[in-house]
């Protein structure tokens, strides 16, 4: 039977999406993408306010994904500027209860439901049927989550690992991170590889490699690196480096046997240098332990519904089973 449309949104530091998801059984639909840069309006109620003016949609409920921490009645948002009152949103709605989690909790939990034309592969291997998953990558930011099966369905693991200390391995790398300490203190896997640290980053990468700056936007540099040019390349393989790092200590600490999945929009355009050899062994090569990470396929996530359709499930879980 198929149940009221339910509000489902996704708040990152680039933009802010809206939908309607309809649940029937097992299947959920995702219908109606209202897309906008958040850079747009001043708070999230203001763009929620914009969607419901354009689209009056009728719906039950809703379920929200934001890029930040949510506790209590609150969510700051680190990357867009925006600390969202979830009891305004309550009120705006017009509904009792809503659903408010992390934007990449919200991605996890969609890694399992998607549909093959939705993610592409990044490297083979065999997943392990009811087998832990992960899913992380680069956007704005850098989130990361992981999924275990339960007999009450997937139960979605949360946190900041985006935040965790940034590995250095090669020369280039080492005087990067150096460099970087010496203005940011404390340097992560979010400054190094997500849009928040893209700046920052190029231009340490230009003093590493002893080359004049230049400014260049995240689109120039890409096709830099297409076209060649040693320092963009540098730049786009130190990014893909630093996710395959991160992926691999994730699939070492969760066990995720049933597969790892990127994702983010700075991943998308990564992707061929994701593929490479030496991104590839970041996440291989874990010495006496490298057999177990060795069976596990990687995938990147290439749809922009999957946090809609995490945020939908996480909604149906609740309701289902009265917990995330």
């Amino acid at each position: 039977m198929v149940q009221d449309a339910i509000l489902v949104g996704d708040a990152g530091g680039t933009n802010v999406r809206f939908a309607l998801a309809r649940i029937g059984g097992e299947k959920v639909d995702v219908t109606g993408l209202w897309k906008r840069p958040g850079a747009d309006y001043p708070s999230f109620e203001a763009a929620l306010q914009a969607f419901l003016s354009e689209t009056a949609p009728k719906v039950s409920g809703a379920a929200f994904g934001f890029a930040g921490v949510v506790v209590e009645d609150g969510v700051e948002l680190l990357n867009r500027g925006w600390t969202v009152d979830l009891a305004a949103v309550r009120s705006q709605l017009g509904l009792g209860r809503i659903l408010a989690v992390n934007d990449f909790y919200a991605m996890a939990r969609s890694a399992p439901e998607l549909a093959p034309d939705q993610t592409r592969p990044i490297a083979p291997g065999e997943a392990e049927p009811g087998g832990a998953i992960a899913v992380g990558g680069p956007g704005t930011g850098f989130g990361i989550a992981a999924l275990r099966w339960s007999p009450q369905g997937w139960i979605v693991l949360g946190g900041e690992g985006g935040h965790q200390t940034f590995s250095p391995q090669t020369e280039i790398e080492w005087k990067l991170a150096e460099r970087l300490r010496n203005t940011l203190g404390y340097v992560s896997n979010e400054d190094v590889a997500a849009g928040v640290g893209f700046e920052a980053t190029l231009e340490a990468l230009f003093g590493v490699m002893a080359r004049s700056p230049r400014r260049l936007t995240q689109a120039e540099v890409i096709a830099a690196a297409k076209a060649g040019d040693p320092v963009a390349l540098e730049f786009c393989q130190l990014r893909a480096r630093t996710v395959m790092t991160a992926m691999g200590n994730l699939a070492l600490v969760a066990n995720t046997t049933g597969g790892v999945y990127i994702a983010g929009g700075v991943a998308l355009h990564l992707e061929p240098w994701l593929k490479e050899r030496d991104a590839l062994d970041r996440f291989y090569r874990r010495g006496v332990r490298s057999g177990l990470v060795e069976p596990i396929p990687i995938r990147l996530i290439a749809s922009e519904l999957a946090p809609l359709i995490g945020v939908a499930r996480l909604w149906r879980d609740e309701r289902g089973r009265g917990w995330l």
